[in-house]
């Protein structure tokens, strides 16, 4: 008897954290690297359609931080050699952009690019 209660007692226990509300920490957006602007300082703030191509949406600005991760194709960089990739990448075609961020803090967790 002494198992059944326990798995009754489980049961209940895990139907109640299944009611609970799912709360996003971190959003992750899609665009094109021509919807993103890159600021001049790695403490600055990141300006982004969350869109590809041409479109009508409103920039989403989030702050850069020391913590923030930057990715050229699969290779981590720091902040000026992801500066560098970018401007030279938007010389040539069009690339996508992968921007995370804290969606309370309003501050990039990574930012990753490529073609």
């Amino acid at each position: 008897m002494d198992v059944r209660k326990i798995l009754v007692v489980l049961a209940l226990f895990a139907s109640g954290t299944a009611a609970a509300d799912i709360v996003t920490k971190v959003e992750a957006v899609e665009t094109s690297t021509s919807n993103v602007s890159v600021p001049t300082a790695p403490n600055g703030r990141l300006m982004f359609k969350p869109c590809s191509g041409d479109c009508d949406e409103k920039f989403i600005i989030v702050r850069l931080t020391p913590e923030t991760v930057y990715t050229v194709g699969s290779q981590r960089t720091d902040f000026l050699g992801f500066r560098r990739a970018f401007f030279n990448m938007r010389r040539g075609k069009d690339g996508y952009a992968l921007v995370a961020f804290d969606v309370e803090k309003s501050t990039v967790t990574s930012v990753t690019i490529g073609e």
